[in-house]
């Protein structure tokens, strides 16, 4: 981690990021197929495009300089969709810490309960947050919890 975060930002990092090699491995996932899926659309974009303008271009009236000003606005648009495929797979990247964030962290909380029962206590359960995954799996474990307990 950089050396410039306070203790508290260390902290809350770390607590968001519970497994780190799931964690990374879902994120670069993601991230991957968005740049394939990018690659693929920019590709297919670029061919089709710039083999319809060359022929309007050529095909054209124009003077050389109206053909290098249209060339160049092609080369505009590249860069604006390659601006945006950038911003694109940035936030498919960061979705992916938080989707990931919300299927490890319940499964983090699970081990805890899991490590406490193990130690004796008998009475620990499983308290996920509203939006977490895996919901109906605490509400059971808990159900077979109580049920053990009333036994």
């Amino acid at each position: 981690m950089p050396e410039n975060l306070t203790s508290n930002q260390r902290r809350s990092l770390k607590r968001f990021w519970l497994n780190p090699s799931y964690q990374t491995r879902y994120v670069l996932w993601i991230t991957l197929t968005g740049v394939f899926l990018v690659a693929l659309q920019s590709i297919i974009f670029y061919v089709f495009t710039r083999e319809n303008y060359e022929i309007l271009v050529e095909l054209s009236p124009m003077t050389d300089d109206a053909k290098l000003q249209l060339f160049e606005e092609l080369r505009t648009i590249i860069v604006l969709l390659i601006s945006a495929s950038v911003i694109f797979i940035s936030v498919m990247a960061f979705l992916g810490v938080v989707f990931s964030h919300r299927t490890v962290g319940p499964l983090y909380h699970f081990k805890r309960v899991f490590d406490d029962i193990r130690s004796g206590n008998k009475s620990a359960r499983i308290r996920l947050r509203p939006k977490d995954d895996f919901q109906e799996v605490a509400k059971s474990f808990n159900e077979m919890m109580d049920s053990l307990s009333g036994k």
